[in-house]
């Protein structure tokens, strides 16, 4: 089933993350190096199989409050009020390596499958049995690709989880023949364009709590509609005529 992005209210977490592409481009660094803070504050509606919360998740993402998440790694754990800092990378561009590497590698197809994913949570965030099939069907698709492969994997551990979990119960289909389904599907859309998603891959030793590496996390920036582009273009021209000046001082500052 095809379904549309949903609009987000404000531009909080555009502004967030816009801005630091900003800063990092007038500093010259590459995409790749494009960092963040992370803070995990909630788990959506705390839909659970077994003791594991399925997406959204809610996170502050450079200083922006309540943003939605979306896991798409099983095998690491993160925790509630744990900080840390994560490598940007745009999903449409994880096929060069030269705009960064994720968790799982520079794989284009598996990126667009996820986000492909992704855009079946948005368009639905509060269902509860689409929001478990989803996740698992996510977390099973990277499951294994970086090495890490924590016991049991996410279909085992649907298996003997679902009959205890309310959305999982009386069922036509029950939720773990609904995650294969997804699975199968989400690997022809391999060419899904995931432009809008932000990977945000942790940084090993940035986090605050001694639990090991968090969870790689993936967010949807939306484009701002015509009235706010319009405003925001405005402070993009204001932004470069600003470094342009900065840079054109240092120039002369070098050479008195």
């Amino acid at each position: 089933m095809k379904v549309g992005l949903p609009k987000v209210k404000g531009l909080a977490k555009y502004l967030a993350l816009i801005t630091a592409i900003l800063m990092a481009t007038a500093a010259g660094l590459r995409a790749g190096s494009i960092s963040t803070s992370m803070q995990l504050t909630g788990v959506g509606d705390s839909v659970t199989v077994g003791n594991v919360y399925v997406d959204p998740y809610a996170a502050t993402v450079g200083g922006a409050a309540n943003q939605s998440v979306i896991c798409d790694d099983w095998s690491n754990n993160t925790y509630f009020n744990e900080t840390w800092t994560a490598d940007i990378v745009n999903a449409s561009t994880v096929g060069s390596s030269s705009y960064g590497t994720p968790m799982f590698g520079n794989n284009q197809s598996l990126y667009n499958s996820l986000a492909w994913l992704g855009a079946q949570l948005l368009a639905n965030p509060t269902n509860a049995t689409e929001q478990t099939e989803i996740s698992f069907a996510m977390w099973d698709l990277s499951y294994g690709i970086n090495g890490n492969t924590e016991w049991p994997d996410p279909l085992t551990y649907l298996s003997q989880n679902q009959n205890s979990s309310p959305q999982c119960r009386n069922l036509t289909v029950s939720c773990y023949q609904g995650t294969l389904n997804l699975i199968a599907q989400a690997g022809t859309e391999g060419n899904y364009n995931s432009a809008g998603w932000e990977i945000l891959n942790p940084e090993a030793g940035s986090q605050n709590k001694g639990y090991g590496t968090p969870q790689e996390f993936m967010l949807f920036v939306p484009a701002p509609e015509a009235s706010q582009a319009a405003v925001l273009a405005g402070d993009l021209l204001l932004f470069g005529v600003a470094v342009l000046v900065l840079r054109r001082r240092g120039l002369l500052s070098t050479n008195r």
